[in-house]
Parts: structure tokens; sequence; C-alpha cells
């Protein structure tokens, strides 16, 4: 009994190694040498076991990137996400990359989130840290690096405002010596391609979301600048080659490029759209500044509990996450910060709310989409512009075929006006040789002159005939 039972728990043991191996990616048969045999083939059998057993159902892979750019991994199921950033099912299934021809590119603002799904960039952005996935896509690797590198940059320059103005003007000079120049042009940017909010004063710094939104609006549109210029860059050359040359190749090409035009003018129009409905609606933007909103909670809790008018439930409570400053974006501590908001405290939210046409919250929210709306509006004149320039050699196209076509038309009827008049000669021929009788001249033989009469006879009047339909046709106007 004593060796079975031990027996037993070596078995449990050795099972129970097997799946520690597998969870950590070591396989079992590797280690299965240093094990007695019996130990050995029951962790490789649990290890294979574990192999099998598919992953949890909504587990999704994450990056979180926090206002410093350090980079963590995650692995969270979809309704902890949403109990965390106060998201909905629909706005994950909208992030979902195999889904990502199914849905055009969105900007929803959430109460403690933003969901972002621009292109490539399928992001929840809270307000320490923005959540990536689409991990497999290299323009995403792309912007995860971009956005590291701007992070970074923003911290140390935040860091040497704090130092000293001289700290803060050596940290400028060795971001811009380090970078391209031409970079500085770009929308919101500063020297190095850093955005200008990450290199003002502390007080004057964007909040993480927005920067995290700056960010992403400027990878994407920069990827769409590029690839309309490739575009023009492939679509004068071929439109010219088909204006030179009409043929089946120069037509399949032109075809393909078109394809592709119409394909990122929705793209880009799509993204437009998003821009100019949150430009046209003031409350739209002061929903994305989520750290605004929270200070007008937290205010409006304080102002309730300083008047000690105010109930557990009448206003929301701050949320407090894991960086220990008041916020509602963390995933660690928004699960036990959730608090209900009653329809009373919607109201006098609502009732508490400054004019938004001169709230400086949303002058922000705005002053960092328009730029970005531009850019965006730009490329979509230039996929215009070439989308005309399309049309233009279409309709040269179109009025060169039927020139041709004109062409071969004059062409058939001057053939058949000549068939005609030759037709009339066989007609007469034909006629005379079964119904002329002809007297016999000198040796029995037919007079000679017959024949002349009857063929230059008839030759004249088949050229008369030509001559007739052709000066009609050119009284016509038809050749």
């Amino acid at each position: 009994m004593t060796e079975s039972a031990n027996g037993a728990k070596s078995s449990q043991a050795t099972a129970s190694v097997g799946q520690g191996l597998a969870k950590l990616n070591v396989e079992p048969e590797k280690v299965a040498s240093f094990l007695p045999d019996a130990a050995a083939a029951a962790a490789a059998a649990a290890g294979a076991k574990a192999k099998a057993q598919p992953k949890a159902l909504g587990v999704r892979k994450w990056l979180a990137v926090n206002p410093q750019g350090e980079v963590r991994h995650l692995e969270l199921a979809k309704m902890r996400v949403t109990a965390a950033l106060g998201v909905q099912l629909r706005d994950l299934r909208l992030l979902d990359p195999q889904l990502s021809t199914s849905y055009p590119s969105a900007i929803l603002a959430r109460e403690r989130a933003i969901v972002v799904n621009l292109e490539f960039v399928k992001a929840i952005i809270a307000m320490d840290n923005i959540y990536i996935t689409n991990l497999e896509d290299q323009n995403t690797v792309a912007f995860v690096e971009e956005l590291q590198r701007r992070l970074q940059q923003a911290a140390s320059a935040a860091t040497a405002a704090a130092a000293g103005p001289s700290a803060m003007y050596l940290s400028q000079s060795h971001t811009s010596l380090g970078m391209s120049g031409s970079s500085a042009n770009l929308a919101g940017q500063g020297p190095g391609g850093v955005p200008l909010s990450s290199i003002q004063g502390a007080h004057e710094e964007l909040p993480f979301e927005l920067r995290a939104l700056e960010i992403a609006l400027d990878t994407v549109s920069q990827y769409l600048e590029r690839l309309t210029g490739d575009l023009e860059a492939a679509a004068h050359p071929a439109l010219d080659a088909l204006t030179g040359k009409i043929n089946t190749s120069n037509l399949e090409r032109v075809r393909r490029i078109k394809n592709r035009m119409v394909r990122l003018t929705t793209r880009v129009e799509t993204l437009r759209e998003v821009l100019e409905k949150f430009l046209d609606d003031d409350s739209d933007m002061k929903d994305l500044n989520l750290t605004a909103k929270e200070e007008e909670r937290v205010e409006l809790f304080n102002r309730h509990m300083r008047s000690g008018a105010a109930t557990p439930f009448d206003v929301p409570l701050p949320y407090t996450g894991a960086s220990g400053h008041e916020h509602s974006g963390g995933v660690g501590g928004a699960l036990d910060a959730m608090t209900p908001m009653t329809p009373k405290s919607v109201s006098s939210a609502s009732s508490d709310s400054t004019d938004l046409e001169d709230d400086p919250d949303v002058a922000v929210v705005e002053g960092l989409l328009e730029p970005y709306f531009l850019q965006i509006d730009n490329t979509y004149n230039k996929l215009q512009t070439l989308c005309e320039y399309i049309d233009d050699t279409e309709d040269y196209i179109n009025i060169e075929l039927d020139s041709h076509r004109n062409a071969l038309i004059r062409l058939d009827l001057v053939l058949t006006s000549f068939n005609a008049s030759v037709a009339l000669v066989t007609a007469i021929t034909g006629l005379f040789a079964m119904n002329v009788m002809l007297q016999p001249d000198h040796e029995g033989q037919a007079p000679y002159s017959w024949f002349l009469i009857v063929a230059i006879s008839t030759g004249v009047g088949a050229i008369a005939v030509f001559a007739g339909v052709m000066a009609y046709c050119r009284w016509k106007r038809l050749i």
C-alpha cells in the first residue's frame, strides 16, 4: 500500500512538473533524460496533454505602454478588459485584427478610455496606459517603437524641465541634433519629431491619453500620405504610357492603379470624416479629454462633500489606480474603483458644466485634431486630383477611340460603295453574256468591237456611280 501511494504521489508530481514545463514553453522531452524512466514518461505525457489543451476563450494578447515608454506584454480576457477600462464587447470586436476589413476607422470616446481603430493602430487608450493589439502587423510594431521613442523623449524633457531651464535646453539641443530637421515640419511636432506638447512646460503638457492619440494620428496620417505618394508615383507614368499607346497591358496597368486609388480614397475619406465629426461637436471633443473629465468628477465630488449635502451615491467617486494619483485608466486598480452614477449625479454634472465653446479642455483637443484633419484633408485632395486626372485620361482615350471608330466607319462606307460599283459591272456582264445575240463576223467569230463597247461603258458607268456616291457622302459630310 505504501509503495502504491508513493507511486501515485510521484505520478501526480511528475504530471504537475510536465504541466509547468508546458506553461513555460519548455519541451518535456528535453528534461526527460534527467528523470527516472517512469517519471520521464509521466512528465512527457502530462506536458503533451497540457500542450493539447486550448487557450481560454476570449483571451487576447495586449501590449501595454505607460507614459514613460515602458512596455509590458499582457494576456487579458475580454470581460476583464471591459470591466477595467469601461469599454464594451462590441468595441473589442472592432479591434479584432481578423475583422479589420469589416469595420472602418473609428475613434470612440468611452467613460474611462478611448477606443482607437485607425488602419493598423488598434488600441485602447486609458489615462495611464495604452493597450495595443494586432501585434503581428509590422506597421503596428513600427508604431509601438515610435510611441516608445516619443514617450521616452517626452519623459526626459519633463525631467529636464523639472531640473531647471538650462537642463531642459540641453535636452532639447541633444534631441534636435540626433534627429532629422525635416521632421520638425510635421503638424504638431517640435525638433526631433517630438510633439510640441511634449516640450512645453509641465503645466502646458497634454494629458497622456491625448499624447498617445496624437502619436497614433501622426503615424496613420504619415502612413496614408506615404501610400498616396507611392500611388501618384506609379499612376502618372502609367497614364502617360496609356495616352501614348492604347493596348491591353497599359489598360490593365491603369485598371489596377485605379482600384488601388479607390480603396485608398475610401480609407482616407473615412478617417477624414471621423476627425471632422469630432471637430463639429464640442461635446465629443470634450469626451476625448479623459483627464479633464476626471478632474471635473473629482471637483464635483469635493464640492458635494464640502456642502455636506451629498449621500454616497449622489456623485461618482474618483478612480484611483496603481500609479497613486486619482484616475480611471489602469487595468490593475480599476476593478475596485468603479462606482455607479445615478441619474441625479448625471444631471448635477450637466448643470455645472460651462459653455463648451469657451472650454479650454475642448480647445486643447481641437488644437490637437485640427492639424491632422488638415493633413488628412490634403491627402484626400491629392487623391481627388489623381482621380480627376484618371477621369480626364479616360475621356481622352474615349475621344481617341471614337475618332478611330469613325475612321473605320468611313473606310467601310468607301469599300461598300466600291463593291456596289463593281457589282454593277458584274451584273451587266452577266446580263449581256446570257441575252445579247451577236452576228458572226469573219471566220465565224463575234466582232471584238462589241467587247470593247460593253467593257468600256460598264467601267465608265461603275466609276460614275462610285463618284456620285462619294460626292453625296461629302455633301452630307459623312466622310
